[in-house]
C-alpha cells in the first residue's frame, strides 16, 4: 500500500513537472524577457544611450524621440512574440537617407545590448532578440 501511494505521488509530481515544462516551452521570448515593463525600460535606456553616443548621436539629432521609442518598442515587442504590431516603415525606407555604415550599425547594436542589460534582461535572451534583428542589417547599412 505504501509503495502504491508513493507511485501515485511520483506520477502526479511527474505529470505536474511535464505540464510545467510544457508551459515554459510555450513562453515567448517577449514573456521570457519580462514582457512590456522590461521592454519599455530597455527602450528608455536605449533612447538615452543613442542620444549620448558620439559615434551615432548625429543620426538622431532631428529625430522625434517619442516616436522613435514608440516604434522601437513595437518592433522589439512584435519580433519577440509579444502582442504588438509594428506600425513603422520598413527598414530600407526608414534608413536609406541616413547613409549608415557598418561601424554605426554596430555601435547601435552595442547600445541596445547595454540597454537590455540595464533592463535586467539575461544575456542569453538578449542574444535571441539580437538574432532576430540581425537580418535587418542589409536594409539599414547603405554605405
Amino acid at each position: 500500500m505504501y509503495l502504491r501511494g508513493c507511485l501515485v505521488r511520483l506520477a502526479a509530481v511527474s505529470a505536474l513537472a511535464l505540464m510545467s515544462a510544457g508551459a515554459r516551452a510555450d513562453k515567448t521570448l517577449y514573456e521570457s524577457m519580462g514582457g512590456e515593463p522590461a521592454l519599455r525600460t530597455a527602450v528608455e535606456h536605449f533612447a538615452d544611450l543613442v542620444q549620448t553616443d558620439d559615434r551615432i548621436n548625429f543620426t538622431f539629432a532631428e529625430a522625434d524621440m517619442s516616436k522613435f521609442k514608440k516604434l522601437i518598442f513595437e518592433q522589439l515587442c512584435n519580433l519577440s512574440g509579444g502582442p504588438c504590431k509594428y506600425t513603422g516603415r520598413d527598414m530600407r525606407t526608414s534608413h536609406v537617407k541616413l547613409n549608415i555604415n557598418n561601424a554605426e550599425f554596430n555601435a547601435l547594436a552595442e547600445d541596445l545590448y547595454i540597454a537590455l542589460d540595464r533592463a535586467g534582461i539575461p544575456y542569453r535572451l538578449q542574444n535571441k532578440l539580437m538574432a532576430l534583428l540581425a537580418p535587418m542589417q542589409h536594409d539599414i547599412v547603405t554605405k
